[in-house]
């Protein structure tokens, strides 16, 4: 039976309603993967430009401490052009600025391996005292360096006590590569490790502390007498500007704390370690980038080399991240 002409028109209208609809669908979904596509390549983009930036600011960073040193081969301090921020600069598509710490001015875990004499655990010591920190923490931390299986006098922890862990693992038995390896220790949680990780660094073994840059907490390290007041004496509110050790010490001296000869060992007034970070901001998007650098003085390999790169969170607000050993990069 034929249809009505006013039925046909109105499945005609439905038929073409649906074929609008479906037509909608199809271009929203090509528009919003589009936008995915687009937004996808505009990441790549600005992270290999962030990528780009951040070995300019490191090469920038390089040259700034080679300067350093031709104009002062024997002192480095807080008041040196190394130690002023670069402050936001204009780039295409946003801004970048960077920063550098001295890291000879805080406390080297891995000097606690092979501490002949003992200076340096006194030094882990008083800085936990300083830092009203469990004082064990120094037997877990020097059982987590060490190679043998023997536990720590002091509050040490090796294999059992870790494979004993809701998740067991094992611990380093090895020198430190991160600071964020703290949060392994056995007794480290969030408030200890914040406060210590401030303090503390990673280096290569045989590294000093330079008392023009240390901390308050760090140069309270160096004898137990020394009280918040006169570490801030002898840091002068980060002017410090000691020509060599025996003017600090002798400051020290001054004041009724004598520091014998051996507990003088790894200390100095100048610097070769470094931590260059540069914040980049792309489309609103923020990038961190840090280089630690050593700054050899003199020799075939003189210059500077960067031990470890990083991309993230900060070494000074410690987050657990990737680092890159890169041992033979040099500038």
């Amino acid at each position: 039976m034929m249809k009505a002409p006013g039925e046909q028109r109105g499945v005609a209208l439905v038929i073409a309603l649906l074929a609008v609809a479906l037509a909608l669908v199809l271009i929203a979904s090509l528009l919003d993967r589009g936008e995915l596509a687009f937004a996808r390549t505009r990441n790549v983009v600005r992270g290999e430009q962030a990528a780009a930036y951040a070995e300019g600011l490191e090469s920038f960073a390089a040259q700034v401490l080679m300067r350093d040193r031709d104009a002062n081969p024997n002192l480095d301090t807080l008041g040196e052009p190394w130690a002023l921020p670069l402050p936001a600069q204009p780039v295409a598509g946003g801004q970048i600025s960077a920063h550098m710490r001295d890291l000879n001015g805080c406390f080297n875990l891995n000097n606690l391996i092979d501490d002949t004499g003992g200076v340096w655990r006194k030094r882990l010591r008083n800085l936990l005292a300083a830092l009203q920190l469990d004082p064990s923490l120094g037997g877990a931390i020097v059982d987590w360096l060490d190679g043998d299986a023997a536990i720590d006098a002091e509050g040490g922890a090796e294999d059992a006590t870790y494979l004993a862990q809701a998740i067991p693992y094992r611990p380093g038995n090895r020198a430190m590569v991160h600071v964020s390896e703290l949060r392994l220790v056995r007794g480290m949680d969030g408030d200890s490790y914040a406060r210590l990780s401030a303090e503390v660094c990673v280096l290569p073994a045989g590294s000093s502390i330079n008392l023009n840059t240390a901390s308050r907490v760090l140069l309270m390290s160096l004898d137990s007498r020394i009280t918040a007041a006169l570490a801030e004496r002898i840091r002068q509110d980060g002017q410090a500007r000691w020509a060599d050790v025996d003017s600090a010490l002798r400051e020290l001296g001054q004041q009724g704390v004598a520091i014998s000869d051996p507990d003088r060992a790894g200390l100095g007034v100048t610097s070769s370690y470094f931590l260059a970070r540069g914040e980049i901001l792309l489309d609103e998007v923020p990038f961190s980038f840090a280089s630690v650098l050593e700054r050899r003085s003199s020799g075939p390999d003189g210059g500077i080399h960067v031990l470890a790169r990083s991309r993230g969170g900060d070494d000074l607000a410690p987050q657990q991240r990737a680092v890159i050993p890169g041992s033979s990069t040099s500038h």
